[in-house]
């Protein structure tokens, strides 16, 4: 995989988790966009994670669907986040900080980085 997908990957892992972290400590009507954001940064990533798959050896094809799977699990979240109250919102924005980490640290290890590169 090319430096510029991996630096690519890294920085939309970043992304993702620094959007979603702020939203953690917004009310609904400001959550909204943030969430929104996140979830457009999610599926950029993915995107990102698809072509290395394409790329990649087979040795890192575990850990890119790993991370693909935190990813699902994270804009599925946000789907239901998005048609929620403002408390269901907020712990559903908590379990998204928690998917966009994983999903983080599966990306960073995906690429052959140290998972701390990812940190926001």
């Amino acid at each position: 995989m090319n430096n510029e997908l991996i630096e690519k990957a890294l920085k939309q892992a970043r992304e993702m988790q620094k959007n979603i972290g702020e939203a953690v400590n917004k009310q609904r009507e400001a959550m909204t966009p943030l969430v929104e954001e996140s979830l457009k940064n999610a599926q950029e990533l993915q995107k990102t994670l698809n072509k290395h798959a394409q790329e990649s050896a087979s040795i890192t094809s575990e850990q890119t669907q790993r991370a693909m799977g935190h990813l699902q699990k994270f804009m599925r979240i946000g789907a239901d986040a998005m048609r929620s109250s403002a408390d269901q919102m907020r712990s559903q924005v908590k379990e998204m900080m928690d998917q966009s980490q994983a999903a983080a640290k599966s990306t960073a290890e995906a690429v052959g980085k140290d998972p701390e590169d990812v940190k926001p």
